[in-house]
């Protein structure tokens, strides 16, 4: 048999396997009705000082929000999440990085909350990479350019944070 028809083969299995298993999950996505949370985190945190994936951290709710005249979270109340990624800037211009995720809401179940909130400092790349090639001739002059460092970054509790709340998702 030709392998390219096997190949085909093979792919059309994989593709029906995964259309089928697509359709048993038991999410219902169909709604687009959305009501943003404004959350404002309770303690600074910055990629100066060292922390470590999986930390929790806590934020404010900044105001109240209801779901058809129902009130679903008070303004004030504490919401806690998870520092899912914490980079340290880099040579070369790369930037710090804060990616923050798994935020636990009482009352609204974790596939409800749609959004992660991302911080990332200035990207230095756009600086480095033109200069290095342009210093290129100059053999030990184009290395230098490794020492540009990107810069850090800080989430501050006047920083707005926005997570997206699906009410109508299962």
């Amino acid at each position: 048999m030709n392998k390219l028809a096997l190949l085909f083969i093979i792919i059309c299995i994989n593709i029906a396997a995964c259309a089928s298993f697509a359709q048993s999950l038991p999410y219902d996505y169909s709604s687009t009705r959305v009501i943003p949370i404004k959350l404002s985190i309770t303690e600074t945190i910055s990629t100066r000082q060292p922390h470590n994936d999986g930390e929790e951290l806590k934020f404010r709710v900044l105001e109240s929000v209801y779901d058809n005249g129902e009130l679903v979270l008070k303004q004030g109340d504490i919401v806690s999440a998870k520092l899912e990624t914490f980079v340290k800037r880099g040579m070369n211009g790369f930037p710090a990085e804060l990616l923050i995720d798994d935020f636990e809401i009482p009352g609204i179940r974790p596939s409800q909350i749609k959004g992660d909130y991302t911080k990332k400092g200035v990207n230095l790349c756009w600086l480095v990479f033109p200069l290095k090639w342009a210093l290129t001739p100059l053999p030990p002059s184009g290395s230098l350019t490794n020492f540009i460092i990107g810069t850090n970054v800080a989430l501050k509790p006047k920083n707005v944070v926005i997570i997206h709340y699906y009410p109508d998702w299962k």
